[in-house]
Parts: structure tokens; sequence; C-alpha cells
């Protein structure tokens, strides 16, 4: 009988052990979990009162840049089939404009170049005249923000600097279609 509740207490001290260490496996997720939240933190000293401040800068929710290049893409093509809607350009801007990040996402499409020696360098070209449209788009969008009815689509002439393709996709009829992403600054 001896042997049998020591058997049970052996088993009731590896239960309890097992679930000490899952409750700080838990801990540990959840902490790490939460410092996920924070991109960087820095302490910086006060030079007229002397004393530290600590900043801590959130990370933004990360964007589905595909499901943004489909929805900028259906807007796009909204406004070249309608470029008087008002409606439409505010619909545009609230969508591609993050003015607490002072970012602007915008779509562009380009088309192969018929004449390109290969496919290769066809689609290359598509996707820097998809990128080129894109910033011309994000130009719009950006004096858009200022008046929704001025410049009229078509009159707008800019040098952009900076911003990236953060998505691409190519289209059935070999069509490029790309998401850029840009601060507003580098836009006049």
């Amino acid at each position: 009988m001896n042997l049998f509740k020591e058997q049970d207490n052996m088993n009731r001290k590896h239960l309890l052990t097992l679930m000490a260490l899952l409750t700080v496996s838990l801990i540990l997720i959840i902490s790490c979990t939460k410092k996920d939240e924070y991109e960087t933190a820095e302490v910086t000293r006060d030079e007229k009162t002397g004393d530290d401040q600590f900043f801590e800068t959130i990370k933004p929710k990360p964007i589905n840049y595909d499901s943004m290049l489909i929805v900028m893409s259906e807007l796009v093509q909204a406004i070249k089939n309608n470029p008087t809607d008002i409606e439409l350009r505010r619909r545009l801007l609230a969508t591609s404009y993050d003015t607490t990040w002072e970012t602007i996402l915008a779509a562009g499409f380009g088309k192969p170049f018929q004449d390109a020696e290969t496919e290769s360098i066809a689609m290359k070209y598509a996707e820097q005249a998809a990128a080129a449209d894109a910033y011309r788009w994000a130009a719009y969008i950006k004096r858009w923000s200022i008046d929704p009815t001025f410049p009229d689509f078509g009159a707008l002439n800019v040098e952009i600097k900076g911003g990236r393709v953060v998505a691409k996709q190519i289209l059935p009829d070999n069509n490029v279609l790309v998401l850029v992403e840009i601060h507003s600054s580098n836009i006049p």
C-alpha cells in the first residue's frame, strides 16, 4: 500500500510541475506579445530640467497591402471612368491617405512594352510604368486632400522623390498593377 501512496505522490508532483511549467510558458508568451506593441523606446535627458524622459513609439497595425491593392485599383478605375465625381475622390482619399503617419498609398497600372526584346524586359517596363502611374495618383491624392474639386484629372505636373512599391500583381492580360507607399512630405 505504501508503494501506491508513493506512486500517487510522484504523479501529483509531476502534475504540479507540469502545471507550473505551462503557467510560466503562458506568462512568457503573453509578455512577449505585449512587447511587440512597441517599436522603440528611448530615454533622453531634458536639458532644461535635467529630468529623464522615457519615450515609446507604438508600432502601427500591419497593413494588408494585397487587399489595399485591390480596393485602390477599383477606386482608381472608377475615377478614370468618371473623373469629375468628387465623391469618388473623397472615397479614394479616405482609403489611401493615413494622416496619422502622413503616408499615402496609391495604385497604378502599367502595360507591357510590346517591342521589348524579351518578356521579362517587357514586364519590367510595365512595372516601371505602373509605379509612375501610382506616383501620379499619389500626387492627386495629396492635392485632393486639400480640395477634392481641384485640380482636375490630367492637370497636374509634379516631381516626386522617395516611396516604395509595397505590392505587385500581374493581371490576366499581362498588365501590371502596383501599390506604392510614400510619405506625403515627398510630394510637393
